[in-house]
This record gives structure tokens, C-alpha cells and sequence, in this order.
């Protein structure tokens, strides 16, 4: 139901009634295709939606138990996507009638520009044809008698259902709220049997510690939330934590409070009250004599300890109202437990501990634990058991304790096979404790975990993809006057990924969901969603003809039967859909699209497509409401689809003018799209093979705000120049732009207007070409293949002038650039939220210019790497730098000015042949990071013994670096690494450093001590012919 929830903020912002309104009283006139009283049915029609909002949304909020009931409330779903659908074709036909009145516009201001100069030209002819052109714009486009067939049809099923509802006297109190029919089965009490548990030593030492970390400062709250997802231990990690005997000995009063779903403040005050004041407290005692008796109580303590389990309160004003009795006590220590990161923001607290799942071992100790097995069978199954668990505790607990002293092994094999849902729902903690997650979710982000479901288990879309599948549905509306409904998306997936329902990994802008928490998507997914699996009997058995969604997953054994399976004789009813995900990696025959008009996703990943091309693009044309298509086909015949498939496919473009998502970017070969991409107006995100021609006529594509990747070629006819992105001020995110070196025309980089470009976040230009470009939502290069006509430096200066960016830029890359002065807008103090300067490979740079001597109040990063003429340069950003990094400058020779840094913490200076610092040039005391290496001519680092915040010193293959036995380090880095520094020998025996003699280098010299494995340390390039020959020598 959330679904369809999610879609009434469209519909109210559709603008379509107004427009309708308007037009309501031309409609008496109209001709009869407009049905007579068309227009006042169309109004009826959207006059009802929140009458049917009404109805689902408090239904989503409740345990609807009668069969009749939960039939009325699928008809009213069907009911409401059969008006989205209405809708959604009328804004198309508004959309197509506009088009035709642009084209029309266009083609008579080429007219009047062809006549321009003509003597003959008719001026009441250029006045009136702009009035009749203002006429056409102004008019709203006819219901069609179909349209009006399908709206009395969806008025006669509505009056249907509202007779269905009053017979059924659906009320607002039929069905229990979902939150109070979790809490009995999952209160809990500090007491714990600490012999039953497994692991969690090294999380509980950490939190004791930082507990009692602060116990001599008087007067504070301290507050450490422990954040996981349902089932992996918080509340168990808490209970050890309680009871650690040094919890009890330092801590005068200890107190543990069980919260739930509801943070009723009346009702948690009186708990602190009883345990204060060991006094019961009655019904209708008032709320200041409670908080009064608190206050008065707790000066008794000096130091208490409260632990909150099950925090959901996402209410600043109710937490800090329960905070203002204890700030009466000496020392208060709050611990408390959450599924859900926005508490812990409204908490305000930096110690966030998020607790992660068991290891293997740890799952498989506890597994053994609770299932007492010791067959060598068995445990083999048992392994596999608890890998399906994934290392969650409460899963592998109610696991092992259903398998005790079985000796069954069909019983093991059973439970490895199953659905964890299928398991007896009396003993099933596991469902409820998931689940819970999920009915604490806001209304609007139900169907977007829902739609989760339709993925394979581990292939979670990147954040991006995931964001424009929920737009796609309608799952997502702007809800704030300036932010896009991609910003709302992001919204929606960090809320997520801070409830637990994601799993962050180290691979930026992917996510994963752990195994149960699909399985839970996929139990809570209705007869709307269908998921097949091409493996015989077992799919899905559901064949609803009210499905909307449709998922076909994993590999057929052979072709055949694939046929029968991806046949579907199922598919020509189910005229619905709305979202088709094919992930077969082998073929696809005779896909039935023909039907599925109504689909708003159609996402095919495949290997091999042998069925007739024009009929499956036929299919496409034929898609007015497709907001996302997403094609992957890697090893189809090249002939065949460059010369059959895309053009068929791209002459389906035209008709298809509500797509917002056009990735194409999984084809071996580049691809030229038709002109007639200027008519998908609608289009934000644009992906393409690499190498793919800039499209001409991209410019009319305003909303577009994604763009890889497009090559420039001069004098290529099929193709635009950069001057075609003038108009894209969408674009947004990360751009590059690169082999600038290939480039001839000035001109088009003035017209490009980079400068107007406000959501453009971060910018490289780079003279070559990157060879990864993944990271970038906007990327365009030149073609190697141009011929340059003419190569000077004052050229290159031109054009990177031209490239100014606009000053809400914050990460700023230039990349072998050729030119001797850099222009004036970098460093112009009007880039004031600019926080990233990297400067690499421009080698013709001396320093020269203003470049880093002007103050940016944000900037926080800057890196110059490979200026291999850079001698001197002035670095003036006291206010905010953080990090600085020099590399690869070989002819540099000082930095006088790092003192003057107040706030750096990481320095990093790498092969700086030629770099020496004086007695002035003192290291800024707030450093935290060092790193020197390969800087032969550096003899001392003064300030190195007065930073008492350093956590990490390297210092590499510096053989002239010395320091005296008096440089005594103020404190000792946890990491600490001395590496092929001869005179630094002496001094790391005096204090007992570790120091590693790898190869000595000096310019001339080159030696090796083989007691330690050499090749762990990385060597200047120049020394690596002569290092391999010595060694194979040896």
C-alpha cells in the first residue's frame, strides 16, 4: 500500500488539475472526442485521490486480519495504479501536444532567420504567425474517447468499492497498530547468563573503557549509543557491559530501562523515579513532582549509569526534556541501544559505536553451542547453516536450539533449504525481530526497501541506480522548494542505511543488504511482486494477474529450457507491470513485452539475444510511461547490433518521451545516437558506451544531470562539439573533462559555459585522456585521433580560462597541463566553498602567478604532485588547510611557509630530491600525519618533538636526515615507520623504535642488507633495473 501512498505526492504535484481547471470551461464546446463532460471527469477522477489515500495510509498502519478486508483494500490498490496510469498518459499527450508547438516554434524562427534580411519580408506575417504560435501553446490537448472510456470505468469501480466499504463497515479501529503487537515477546532486563555467550569480548573492553574514561570530570552527561541491526547482539553486548564488575564498583547507582517503539516520557520518568527512590509511584502523580524528585534524589549520586535499550525516539525536544533531572547528578554515563542512526543525530554524540556481526569462528562456536552435534555429516551442513546466517547471533541461536539433538540429516538439510520464515512462527524470533525494522518505517520508504526484493541476493544496484529505480515508480517527490528529487533519494537511502537495512562497503557507492534482511524484503513483498527463477519447479507460485513487478533471475541449464521458462504463458495477462528485470546471462526467447505497456523500469542483463530485434524494440515504442531503461549485452554479435538492434531501438526514442534513465553503457563498442534525443526532454541521466559520439542536439535536454561517456570529434558531422552542453546547467556531481590537448576550437570551450554549471561539485581537466572514469557523473574527452593544428602554451592558457567552473565548486583537479601561468580564477577568493586542489603533471610551472596565496576559508586539501619545474611557491591557507601533499617535485627546495599552517594534520612530502629545511621552518604543532620519503637532501625536520597529536610518523629513504638524541618525540605514534635512514640509526636505539635497513640510496650509491625482505618497501624508479639485476645475480 505504501506504494501507492508514495505516489499521491506526483499526483498533487502534477499540476494537472490546475491545468484542467482552466480548461474545464472550453470543454462544453469541445468537440465530442472530448466526451461531453470529459474534462469534469477527469477532474472527479482526481478529486478522489485522497480519498483513497486516506483509506490506504491507515491501513498500512495496521494488522489487517479479514480476508474480505484485505480484498477491499487490493481492488482500492488495483483502482489507484489504474489512475496513476490514466494520469501518467494524459501528462504524455499535454507533453507531445508542447512538443509539437516547440518544433513549430523552432522551425518558424528558422524561417524568420533565413528572411531576416530579406527587403520583401512581411512584418504582419512575423506578427501574426507569433500569435497564432502563442495561441497553439496556450491549449490543452483533447481527452481522447478511450481516456474517457477508462474514466468512467475507473468512476464505476470506485462507486463499486465505496459501496464494498460500507458493507464491510471498514472503520479506523479495525486492525491493531503494528507497534504495540511487538513489545511483549522482546521486553528485556540486565540480567544475562554470561557462560552462553560467544564473542563480543573486544567490543565490551572498549566501552568499559570509555565509560570509565570520564569518571573525574563532574557536572556531564556522556552518551554512548550502540548501533546494529535487529538480532546482532546490542542488547546482549549491554547486559555484559551492566554486569562487568567495574561498571558495578565505580558507578553508585546502575539503572537499565527497557524504551520500545514509544519514548513516553511520563512513563520513563516514573521508572527513573522507582529507581532512584525505590518508591512505586502512582497513576496521577504529576510530571513536575516526578522530574523535581529526581533532581532532588540523583544529588545524592556521584556517579550513575543508565543504560536505554531499544531506542527509537527520533524526538530532540521529548530527550532533552528526559535529560533535565539528571543533570543534578555528578557524573551521568548513558549507554543505549538502536537499530536506528537518526536517533543517535538527535542524541548529538560523537562515541557511536556500530556493532557488526560474528565472525565464522565465533558463529560457529555458538552454532555448536546450541545444536550439541558433533557428526561429522552434520556439521558439515551445520557450516553451511551458519554461512546462511551470516553472522547475525539471533539467527544462528534459533538455528542451533531447532536442530539440538537432532540426528536427522534430511531434518539439517531442511532447515539449510528453507525460508527462515518458514520455521514455526511460536518459536520464530527471528521474523518478528526483522520485521519490526520494517513497520518502523516511515510510510514513504516502505516501497523503496520493498523494491529491494527484486534484485538478486548480493547484486543490490550502486546508490545511484537504486535512487533513479525508486524515481522511476514515483517513489520519491521533492518535498523542499530547490532540492531534486535525486537529493530526496539520497535522503532516502542514507535513512535506510542508518536504520540497518543496509550494509555500507569499501567500494564508495555500493551498498549490500545482508541475506536475511532480502529475505525479509522478499517475505514482505506481496502478490505485486514476482520473482522467477529459472530453475524448474522452483519459482515463484504466485501468478496474481494484479503483479507489478516481475524479477527473472539466475542461469537456465540450456536454451530449451530457458524457452519454456522466459515463454512465461502467464505474462500476456499481467498487462500491469510496471518494472521487468531480466538477469539471464544466456538468451532470451520470444520476450513478451508486446502487452506490457504500462512499465515504468525495464532493466535486461543478457549475453545472447536471438529473438526478432524489431519486435522486442517494437515493444519499446510502444512504452509512453518508461522512466528507466537499462541494457546490458555484452557478447552479442557486433554486425548484428550495430546495424539492426540500436537503430531500431533508437527510432523507438521518439515515443518514448518519459524515460529519465537511458544506460547503454554496457556495450563493448561506442555507439552514435539520432538527433531525436533532443525529443526526450524528460531524460536526467545519460550512460554510454566509451567512445560513444557527443550527440547532436543534447542541448535541448535541459533537465539532463549525468553524461558519460561522449568523445569530441572535430569534424565529425555525426557528432556535436563540447559547445553542446551550453544549455545542461543540470549537470551535477563529479565532471571530467580531458584530453584538452586534442582539442582546436576555443570557441566551443567559451560556449560550453562551464561557469554556469552550479551543481557541478567537483571538476578535473586534463590535458590526456583517464583511462578510469567511473567515478564521474560527467565525462567528456577529446579524441586522440584530432589533428591539432597548432600547439603553444598561450593556446592551452586560453582554454583552461575558459573552463572557469562555477563557485559552488569544492574539489578542483588540473591534470598535465602545459601552460607556464595558471589563470586568475584559481585561488580568487570568490570559490569560497572549495575544499580540494589537486595540481598534477603540470610541468612547466615554476610557482609563478597568484595561485595558493590567497586565503580560502574552506579549503582543506592540496596536493601538487609531478611539477617537475616547480621551485618555489607560496601556500597561504592558515584558516582551514588540513592536508597537504608534495610529490614528485624534484627542483623544489623549501617550504618556509608551513609554520604558518595553524591547522594541519596530515603532511605528506615524497621524492623531493632537493627539499632542506632551515631552523625557521618549524612543522606546525597540530600535526597528526608525517610522511617523508625520498628526500635526499633533507638533514632535519625541526618541530618533529613537539607534536603532541601524532598518531603516525613514516620516515623513508632520507640518508642525509639526522636528528639529535635531545629530539625526543613528545609522544609515540601508533604507527611508526624508519625505513633506510642511516643516521636516524642511533636515535631510534636511544628510544627504542623499530628501524628497518632495507637498501641504502644515495645518488651515486646503492647497497643492500638482505636481513629483511626488501621488496615490502617500494623504490625510486630509477633504482629498480640495477635492484632485480643484483638480486637475480645473488
Amino acid at each position: 500500500m505504501a506504494d501507492i501512498i508514495a505516489m499521491f505526492g506526483r499526483w498533487a504535484k502534477s499540476g494537472l488539475l490546475s491545468l484542467l481547471d482552466g480548461s474545464s470551461s472550453s470543454s462544453s464546446s469541445a468537440e465530442p472526442t472530448r466526451g461531453g463532460h470529459a474534462f469534469d471527469e477527469f477532474q472527479r477522477i482526481m478529486r478522489m485521490l485522497p480519498r483513497i489515500k486516506a483509506v490506504l495510509e491507515d491501513a498500512e498502519e495496521r494488522e489487517i486480519q479479514d480476508r474480505s478486508v484485505k480484498l477491499w483494500l487490493s481492488e482500492l490498490r488495483c483502482l489507484a495504479y489504474d489512475i496513476d496510469d490514466v494520469i501518467d498518459e494524459y501528462e504524455y499527450d499535454v507533453q507531445a501536444a508542447q512538443m509539437e508547438v516547440r518544433v513549430a516554434e523552432e522551425s518558424y524562427h528558422r524561417v524568420k532567420h533565413k528572411r531576416g534580411d530579406d527587403e520583401h519580408y512581411d512584418q504582419d506575417e512575423h506578427v501574426e504567425g507569433i500569435n497564432t504560435l502563442a495561441f497553439s501553446s496556450s491549449q490543452v490537448p483533447a481527452i481522447s474517447y478511450c481516456m474517457v472510456e477508462k474514466l468512467r470505468e475507473i468512476q464505476k469501480k470506485f462507486d463499486h468499492i465505496e459501496r464494498d466499504r460500507k458493507g464491510l463497515h471498514l472503520r479506523e479501529d479495525d486492525g491493531v497498530r503494528r507497534t504495540a503487537s511487538a513489545q511483549n515477546y522482546r521486553l528485556t532486563s540486565s540480567l544475562v547468563d554470561e557462560s552462553n555467550i560467544i564473542g563480543r569480548k573486544r567490543e565490551k573492553e572498549k566501552i568499559v573503557k570509555l565509560l570509565l574514561s570520564d569518571l573525574q570530570v563532574s557536572n556531564k552527561i556522556t552518551v554512548i549509543p550502540v548501533v546494529g541491526m535487529g538480532g546482532v547482539g546490542k542488547t546482549t553486548l549491554a547486559q555484559l557491559i551492566y554486569n562487568d564488575p567495574r561498571i558495578c564498583q565505580y558507578f553508585d547507582l546502575r539503572i537499565w530501562i527497557y524504551v520500545s517503539e514509544d519514548f513516553h516520557l511520563v512513563k520513563l520518568t516514573k521508572e527513573i523515579y522507582r529507581s532512584t527512590t525505590n518508591k512505586s509511584c502512582e497513576e496521577d502523580v504529576g510530571f513536575d513532582y516526578l522530574q523535581d524528585s529526581i533532581k532532588k534524589e540523583l544529588m545524592k549520586f556521584k556517579s550513575i549509569f543508565l543504560v536505554l535499550d531499544d531506542m527509537w525516539n527520533e524526538n530532540q525536544c521529548l530527550w532533552e526534556s528526559f535529560l533535565i533531572p539528571l543533570h543534578s547528578a555528578g557524573i551521568v554515563n548513558i549507554l543505549f541501544t538502536t537499530r536506528n542512526k537518526k536517533v543517535v543525530d538527535v542524541i548529538r554524540t560523537t562515541n557511536i559505536f556500530h556493532l557488526g556481526f560474528l565472525s565464522e569462528n565465533q558463529g560457529w562456536c555458538l552454532f555448536q553451542q546450541r545444536a550439541l552435534c558433533d557428526d561429522e555429516n552434520l556439521m558439515k551442513i551445520g557450516q553451511k547453516i551458519v554461512n546462511k546466517c551470516g553472522g547475525l547471533p539471533l539467527a544462528i541461536k534459533l538455528l542451533g536450539s531447532h536442530l539440538r539433538f537432532e540426528k536427522d540429516e534430511d531434518k539439517w538439510m531442511c532447515i539449510l533449504e528453507s525460508e527462515l520464515w518458514d520455521l514455526d512462527p511460536g518459536t520464530n524470533e527471528i521474523f518478528p525481530a526483522l520485521k519490526l525494522s520494517y513497520q518502523m518505517l516511515p510510510i514513504h520508504l516502505k516501497p523503496c526497501f520493498r523494491y529491494c526484493s527484486l534484485f538478486p541476493k548480493k547484486r543490490i544496484p550502486d546508490k545511484n541506480h537504486l535512487i533513479w529505480l525508486w524515481m522511476a515508480q514515483g517513489y520519491i517527490q521533492p518535498k523542499i522548494r530547490g532540492k531534486t528529487m535525486e537529493e530526496i533519494g539520497r535522503e532516502y537511502f542514507d535513512e535506510l542505511l542508518g536504520r540497518s537495512l543496509f550494509q555500507a562497503t569499501k567500494y564508495g557507492n555500493n551498498f549490500e543488504m545482508h541475506d536475511l534482511v532480502y529475505d525479509l524484503a522478499v517475505s514482505i513483498s506481496n502478490n505485486e511482486f514476482i520473482i522467477m527463477k529459472s530453475e524448474g519447479d522452483n519459482q515463484n507460485n504466485c501468478r496474481s494477474n494484479n503483479a507489478r513487478h516481475l524479477a527473472v533471475h539466475d542461469e537456465p541449464t540450456n536454451n530449451e529450457a530457458l524457452k519454456g521458462i522466459l515463454a512465461f504463458p502467464f505474462l500476456s495477462r499481467l498487462v500491469a507491470l510496471r518494472s521487468i528485470f531480466c538477469y539471464d546471462r544466456r538468451i532470451i526467447n520470444d520476450f513478451q513485452l508486446l502487452d506490457s505497456t504500462r512499465l515504468r523500469v525495464l532493466h535486461i542483463e543478457i549475453n545472447q539475444f536471438d529473438s526478432n530485434f524489431s519486435k522486442f524494440n517494437g515493444s519499446i515504442a510502444s512504452m509512453k510511461h518508461l522512466r528507466y531503461l537499462f541494457f546490458c549485452s555484452l557478447n552479442l554479435r557486433a554486425h548484428h547490433w550495430t546495424k539492426v538492434a540500436l537503430p531500431s531501438l533508437f527510432n523507438s526514442l521518439h515515443s518514448i518521451g518519459n524515460v529519465q534513465v537511458l544506460d547503454l553503457c554496457h556495450y563493448d563498442d561506442p555507439i552514435i545516437l539520432p538527433s531525436s534525443i533532443k525529443n526526450l526532454i524528460n531524460l536526467r541521466h545519460l550512460i554510454l558506451p566509451h567512445g560513444s559520439v557527443m550527440p547532436c542536439g543534447i542541448s535541448k535536454l535541459t533537465c539532463l544531470q549525468t553524461l558519460k561517456c561522449v568523445v569530441v570529434k572535430d569534424g565529425d558531422h555525426e557528432g556535436g562539439g563540447l559547445g553542446e552542453i551550453e544549455d545542461l546547467a543540470s549537470l551535477t556531481g563529479n565532471c571530467c573533462i580531458s584530453g584538452i590537448a586534442y582539442a582546436n576550437n576555443v570557441e566551443d570551450f567559451k560556449k560550453a559555459n562551464i561557469n554556469g554549471k552550479k551543481h557541478i561539485r567537483g571538476l578535473l581537466i586534463d590535458w590526456q585522456n583517464l583511462t578510469c572514469y567511473d567515478k564521474f557523473d560527467v565525462h567528456i574527452y577529446f579524441d586522440a585521433k584530432n589533428q591539432v593544428k597548432k600547439k603553444s602554451f598561450e593556446l592551452e592558457e586560453v582554454k583552461l580560462e575558459a573552463l572557469r567552473p562555477h563557485n559552488n565548486l569544492k574539489a578542483l583537479e588540473i591534470h598535465n597541463y602545459p601552460g607556464m601561468l595558471f589563470p586568475s580564477w584559481l585561488g580568487d577568493p570568490s570559490y569560497s566553498k572549495l575544499q580540494d586542489i589537486t595540481l598534477q603533471g603540470c610541468n612547466k610551472w615554476d610557482g609563478s602567478g597568484k595561485v595558493l596565496d590567497r586565503d580560502l576559508p574552506c579549503l582543506q586539501s592540496i596536493s601538487i604532485i609531478q611539477c617537475g619545474m616547480l621551485k618555489n611557491i607560496e601556500v597561504v591557507q592558515s584558516s582551514s588547510l588540513k592536508r597537504l601533499v608534495i610529490r614528485s617535485c624534484l627542483q623544489i627546495t623549501s617550504l618556509h611557509w608551513l609554520c604558518s599552517l595553524h591547522r594541519l594534520e596530515k603532511l605528506e612530502i615524497r621524492i623531493c630530491d632537493n627539499l632542506f629545511f632551515s631552523a625557521e621552518e618549524i612543522l606546525p604543532s597540530t600535526l597528526q600525519f608525517v610522511c617523508f620519503e625520498d628526500c635526499f637532501k633533507l638533514t632535519s625536520i625541526p618541530g618533529l618533538q613537539n607534536l603532541p597529536s601524532l598518531k603516525e610518523l613514516k620516515l623513508k629513504r632520507c640518508p642525509s636526515l639526522e636528528l639529535t638524541l635531545e629530539e625526543k618525540l613528545s609522544t609515540i605514534p601508533s604507527v611508526l615507520e624508519i625505513v633506510d635512514c642511516p643516521r636516524l640509526k642511533i636515535w631510534c636505539l636511544r628510544y627504542r623504535f623499530k628501524y628497518f635497513q632495507v637498501c641504502l640510496i644515495s645518488p651515486q650509491i646503492l647497497c643492500f642488507s638482505f636481513d629483511y625482505h626488501f621488496l615490502n618497501y617500494p623504490l625510486p624508479t630509477k633504482f629498480y633495473n640495477i635492484l632485480f639485476y643484483c638480486f637475480g645475480y645473488r
